[in-house]
């Protein structure tokens, strides 16, 4: 019986050690990032444009839905600790904006954009607010 026991001991420590090499090759890469696949693409202008022109009409298409956003970086703003916001034209005289709210797991190093770069963005559309569309995103690179 205490050879049984013995067995059973170094199955249950190989299990283990199995189970956390596994659980830490698969965080390192894993990345947590995980890409939703968009519901719909379209760019930054056209997006402005829809709310703009028909907001009801923009809202039955876009609200609540995943859409991949292509568009000219303008700036990037810090919302809180860890929380940013990048902000897209949204036509080319500027006045309308798209704001995209990035995902947590961003840092301020993966959002290494400069003004003017052309970036595609998915997230969920989650309406507009005076001249600035508010997006939960994170950047497909």
């Amino acid at each position: 019986m205490e050879r049984r026991s013995k067995y059973g001991f170094f199955l249950l420590v190989f299990l283990i050690a199995g189970l956390a090499l596994y659980g830490i090759l698969h965080g390192i890469h894993g990345g947590g990032k995980t890409l939703v696949p968009a519901e719909l693409l379209t760019t930054a202008p056209r997006l402005a444009a829809s709310f703009e022109g028909n907001e009801g009409l923009a809202d039955s298409l876009y609200l609540y839905k995943v859409v991949s956003v292509s568009g000219v970086f303008q700036q990037l703003i810090e919302n809180g600790p860890g929380q940013y916001i990048v902000r897209l034209s949204g036509d080319p005289g500027g006045k309308a904006m798209v704001d995209c709210h990035m995902d947590s797991l961003y840092t301020r190093e993966d959002l290494l954009l400069r003004t003017g770069d052309s970036v595609t963005i998915r997230g969920t559309c989650a309406g507009r607010w005076v001249n600035i569309l508010l997006l939960q995103c994170i950047i497909e690179k």
